[in-house]
């Protein structure tokens, strides 16, 4: 590779780097509808552009490898919007389109580079490992200057930059991978190697202290299959246990120090460990990427012969297999047995009661809150089986079935969380989708039956037989992908867009890589995209152009449908403003113009009528508060503001019990509610005739129990 090729490629993997990161970093958990809006434009204009340039100017004759699960990626896209349709809280399936319909832009672009440039899988490697990096890093230096970077965080598990422990695990457990490959591959440089060492001991270190079980169990199944497949094994395992040995010491230290092991603690005690902490991370560091360099030379010099590699690898299999079988052994000759204590884990798992330390004594729990949010999904899906709810609706529709007053937003599984919004066809299409990328993946890889590519000896008409680099570069992108992939399955992280992209981005190259051939190709690589040898940028045919043209333009329209929620939003926090400052009828043009914005959404109707009552137009107060219930009659707040509202100003205790059986209903456990439906109670009574003239009560005044 000539040294301006070597340049453009560096260039490429720092700004892939960038960009990944500051999705990580601009969008943070997801939360905030500002910052996700704004990551959700940038992401839907570069993929959109990408891909017009792709319609333009990419090759045609290649066969498109990860159509199948991109066109169901689309179909998920297009049913989460549909959504909208029948959704209870229409606002929250809109979000969930642009963001589902981002995400798609985000595999769509993976699929892409993998048709455009084949040979950008290192690009995309050092993209991940650079990104991860920076995030991990970002998360431990939290805890060296917690009062600049973390001042109010409140749990022992790390969590920035996404204020989310298990999405800063599944970060660090996807970059696990790619680390190993940089670490054990037998080309490159081997200063560039030996970067490896320290880079999987800061992973290591952010993924024990996150404390995600779910990240860890996902990276150590990943390691597993790379070791199986990958004809590396006596480097991987040299490359993954050396910085795993250099990480245990810190990793205890942390562990003895109540400021990673105990929730609350106050800022001073997190302040007077935060020194040692980070002396302990730098010594690691250098003693680790010494330790790699060390190797590095010294396998360059004198490099094990192929019997010791040969028999290396078959132990290293056999400990990845025996590991899981020595686990099973244990637990049979336990006092409950294996099938005992298999079903007493799994009650512990699915128990919607159980609950969990949140230090690091977790580790070694299977109990979880996600059991009763499993089942709060399950029980929404039995009355909503065929299309759910509508996207993003879980932490409304499940208010109707908790017997907790805890809040949740997502029932923390990507196929528990579509199985309430979207039911059936949704459930459906997302496991089709699932299945449809494994297909791709394998076939990238060759992974098919009679021909596993781990094998010592393959026919020479095996297309799959041989590892040379591009492959096992390209296993370990595939397993990042599986990483996330897993993880998500069982948490949230599917609505957290930092490694949500990683993941997806990944997975997009995995699946559109197409098979692999046996050997490299007997010519240079096309990197010139689209130039002839002049390099001229030549003009497409017009009908590339005019598809080119017509993908940009669709960008541009999903872009702008993905802001209104937020433009809505946004003027309803400037009418707020007006009204604070006494500018009441501005304020009503603000909060209405927010209402012509987004329709879909309760907000705007709910700020006008809190002004109108301002400026004392109590009765059009009233009768947007009476439209805001017709329109989002599922939504417990708006029964609720109009209950306070006909008690509290319009002195109509009974109009308000109306009102709150409505909003007792949709959340039986609200302690609003019960309040307020007291006080109407009260209050009605003191209005009503003497107690020899009082009637039975109606059926259904009566505070309804929890269980209802």
């Amino acid at each position: 590779m000539s040294a301006a090729r070597r340049y453009a490629s560096s260039a490429a993997s720092v700004l892939l780097g960038a960009a990944l990161a500051a999705v990580a970093f601009g969008g943070k958990g997801g939360s905030d509808l500002t910052r996700i809006t704004w990551v959700e434009i940038c992401i839907v204009l570069a993929a959109g552009l990408a891909a017009a340039i792709a319609a333009a100017y990419g090759p045609g004759e290649r066969p498109l490898y990860g159509g199948a699960p991109l066109l169901l990626l689309a179909a998920l896209a297009a049913l989460t919007a549909l959504s909208v349709l029948w959704s209870i809280v229409p606002d929250a399936s809109w979000v969930e389109a642009g963001r589902t319909l981002a995400y798609l832009g985000v595999f769509a672009g993976g699929i892409g580079l993998a048709r455009a440039a084949p040979q950008a899988w290192r690009v995309l490697l050092y993209g991940l490992l650079l990104a991860a990096a920076a995030i991990t890093a970002y998360a431990l230096a939290s805890r060296v200057f917690p009062a600049s970077l973390a001042p109010n965080e409140l749990y022992a598990r790390i969590g920035q930059p996404y204020g989310y422990w298990n999405a800063v695990g599944v970060t660090a457990g996807l970059a696990v991978p790619p680390a190993v490959w940089l670490g054990a591959r037998r080309s490159g440089y081997a200063p560039a190697n030996a970067l490896a060492y320290p880079l999987l001991g800061i992973l290591y270190v952010a993924l024990f202290l996150s404390y995600s079980r779910g990240a860890l169990a996902a990276t150590v199944l990943a390691l597993i299959l790379w070791l199986v497949f990958v004809p590396l094994r006596l480097r991987s395992l040299v490359t993954a246990l050396v910085p795993a040995a250099g990480a245990a010491p810190v990793i205890a230290w942390a562990l003895s120090k109540d400021a990673f092991t105990k929730d609350l603690q106050p800022l001073s005690a997190k302040e007077s460990v935060a020194g040692s902490f980070g002396l302990a991370l730098a010594a690691m560091a250098v003693a680790l990427l010494a330790a790699g360099l060390a190797i590095g030379f010294g396998l360059a010099r004198r490099a094990p012969s192929p019997v010791v590699r040969r028999r290396a690898g078959l132990a290293a299999v056999a400990v990845a297999c025996l590991i899981p079988l020595a686990g099973l052994t244990s637990v049979a000759f336990s006092q409950k047995g294996l099938t005992g204590t298999i079903s007493d884990r799994l009650d512990q798992l699915t128990s919607p009661t159980a609950k969990t330390s949140g230090g690091p004594s977790r580790l070694t729990q299977t109990s979880s809150s996600r059991g009763r949010y499993w089942r709060q999904a399950g029980d929404i899906f039995d009355d909503h089986t065929l299309a759910g709810t509508g996207a993003g609706t879980f932490g409304t529709a499940r208010l109707r079935y908790r017997d907790d007053r805890l809040v949740a937003r997502h029932a923390h599984g990507f196929f528990a969380q579509t199985m309430a919004d979207l039911g059936a066809v949704g459930l459906a299409v997302a496991s089709l989708f699932a299945i449809a990328w494994l297909v791709c993946a394998a076939r990238t890889l060759g992974l098919r039956a009679g021909r596993l590519p781990w094998r010592r000896r393959a026919p020479a008409s095996a297309p799959a037989g041989r590892w040379d680099p591009e492959r096992v570069g390209v296993a370990a992108i595939a397993l990042a992908a599986l990483v996330f992939g897993l993880h998500s399955a069982i948490d949230w992280t599917w609505f957290v867009p930092g490694p949500a992209v990683m993941g997806i981005f990944a997975a997009g190259f995995a699946a559109g890589r197409g098979p692999l051939p046996a050997t490299a190709p007997a010519g240079p690589a096309r990197t010139d995209g689209g130039l002839p040898a002049g390099g001229r940028l030549r003009l497409p045919p017009a009908p590339r152009a005019v598809a080119g043209l017509a993908v940009l333009g669709c960008a541009l329209l999903f872009a702008w449908a993905i802001a209104q929620p937020e433009r809505s939003d946004s003027a309803s926090q400037d009418a707020i403003a007006l009204a604070d400052d006494g500018k009441l009828g501005p304020a009503i043009e603000k909060a209405r113009h927010a209402r012509d914005i987004d329709s879909l959404s309760p907000t705007p109707l709910l700020v006008q009528a809190g002004i109108l009552d301002a400026a004392h137009q109590r009765q059009r107060a009233l009768a947007l508060l009476q439209d805001a219930v017709i329109r989002f009659p599922s939504q417990p707040q708006v029964w609720l503001r109009l209950a306070d509202y006909e008690l509290n100003r319009m002195r109509r205790p009974r109009d308000a019990l109306t009102a709150l059986r409505g909003a007792l209903y949709l959340d039986p456990l609200n302690e609003a509610a019960r309040s307020l439906f007291v006080a109407a109670r009260a209050e009605l009574r003191g209005r009503a005739a003497p107690p020899a003239a009082v009637q039975a009560p109606p059926t259904g005044e009566q505070a309804p129990s929890p269980g209802e």
